[in-house]
């Protein structure tokens, strides 16, 4: 009679385990990581730079507050990154659409950063979410963005297409080139 009842207690156990172990918080700050230089046109100079830092969103709130991490891209000098009205920056599918003059609902923007990737804690004991926050209407694989190089004597358009990692908000260059 008893192994008639060891075997759905045995897996009760472990269904019980799994579902515990699968937490959708930890205590564990998330890690800021290094800038990453990107040089577009491989003259030497970095035109772009990732750059990941803390940020206090709601420094003053009832709970404790509310920190976060951020991780942007910087254009460098006069350069400039494409965005979508609504879509904000990580929009980009098509290469066609990087031209020199666009119209509503995109715009070249060089005096902000772009925020690509966030994670913020979620109560005043410093709970982190397991998973980073991809700033994208939609789910891809990995994203591209829309550069403008510019200097005195020329404007060249670029792209660099990026992967993020969500467990630990990494940014990775996949590729990038110059239209």
């Amino acid at each position: 009679m008893v192994k008639k009842y060891i075997i759905p207690l045995i897996s009760f156990c472990i269904l019980i385990y799994a579902s515990c172990s699968k937490d959708e918080s930890s205590n564990q700050i998330p890690k800021i990581h290094d800038s990453i230089e990107i040089d577009i046109d491989e003259d030497g100079t970095a035109d772009y730079t990732i750059k990941y830092s803390g940020i206090d969103i709601e420094p003053l709130s009832p709970s404790g507050g509310i920190y976060g991490i951020g991780g942007r891209l910087q254009p460098y000098g006069k350069n400039e990154i494409l965005r979508h009205k609504e879509e904000e920056y990580l929009f980009l599918r098509d290469l066609e659409e990087i031209e020199e003059n666009v119209a509503e609902p995109l715009k070249w923007r060089n005096t902000f950063s772009s925020t690509i990737v966030t994670i913020a804690t979620i109560n005043a004991e410093g709970e982190w979410p397991n998973k980073w926050e991809i700033n994208s209407a939609t789910e891809h694989s990995t994203y591209f963005l829309g550069l403008k190089l510019v200097t005195d004597f020329e404007i060249q358009l670029a792209w660099v297409e990026i992967d993020i990692n969500t467990t630990n908000g990494l940014i990775s260059i996949v590729d990038k080139g110059i239209l």
